[in-house]
């Protein structure tokens, strides 16, 4: 990390050190980011959200590759998004399932399944030796209004998705479920709750992170159309 290299609305960013990049192999990562343990308004950092960054605890960070753009942020204009047929057929495939908003609070049960999660669905990411302190903190500790929307059956749990509230938009940060249940796509089923709860919220953006075309994992955004694609300071319509 080296000295502050931008100051917005009084906010000190600075840029890491280079890293391999977690999404495509043979890559750096660079990122620009800033601290938001003090507090910082609301409208001020759902304008860091919607020029690009995500949130991870108190820090704001989004990609500063000088040689890489594939980072690139999504959100859906929840009154235009487009319930398909096969998200039709998700919904109704999953709705045994009861799900409920609350404030984010760790328990061990779900950090059981948390890291049964990432052992099958991501064992080769950074986040595989994350301790009960670390999800504990991933969750619970935010400069936002933040929730968490959990899945479940028969008081089975089943998943979450937690995300940040602002305004005029929602920001997914995180999701995250029992993989044995493959057939039920509840990584897609806890986005398309989320959308519904956008709005009926009356929110006019969910932010899904950012869309990389070359990594399949980052890509599988470009399906909840029409979507908003931030290329070259614009977004545009996918």
């Amino acid at each position: 990390m080296n000295k502050p290299t931008k100051i917005y609305n009084n906010l000190n960013f600075h840029r890491s050190l280079a890293r391999p990049c977690p999404y495509i192999p043979g890559k750096k990562e660079h990122l620009l980011f800033t601290d938001l343990t003090k507090f910082v308004s609301k409208k001020t950092l759902e304008k860091l959200v919607s020029e690009g960054f995500r949130r991870s605890e108190n820090i704001f960070y989004k990609p500063s590759c000088k040689h890489c753009k594939a980072c690139m942020s999504s959100r859906v204009v929840v009154n235009n998004f487009l319930f398909s047929k096969n998200f039709k057929r998700i919904l109704r495939k999953n709705h045994d399932l009861k799900f409920k908003i609350v404030k984010p609070k760790t328990n061990y049960n779900h950090y059981k399944l948390f890291k049964n999660y990432l052992k099958l669905r991501h064992s080769k990411g950074d986040m595989t030796d994350m301790t009960y302190l670390d999800f504990r903190t991933m969750l619970e500790i935010s400069p936002v209004d933040t929730k968490i929307l959990h899945l479940y059956k028969n008081n089975k749990f089943y998943g979450a998705m937690l995300y940040d509230i602002y305004e005029n938009s929602y920001s997914a940060n995180y999701s995250f479920y029992n993989p044995k249940f493959k057939n039920r796509s509840l990584g897609t089923f806890l986005i398309l709750k989320l959308i519904e709860e956008a709005k009926i919220k009356k929110k006019k953006y969910l932010y899904l992170g950012y869309y990389i075309k070359e990594c399949k994992k980052m890509s599988y955004k470009i399906k909840f159309k029409p979507i908003e694609i931030l290329k070259n300071k614009n977004w545009e319509t996918f």
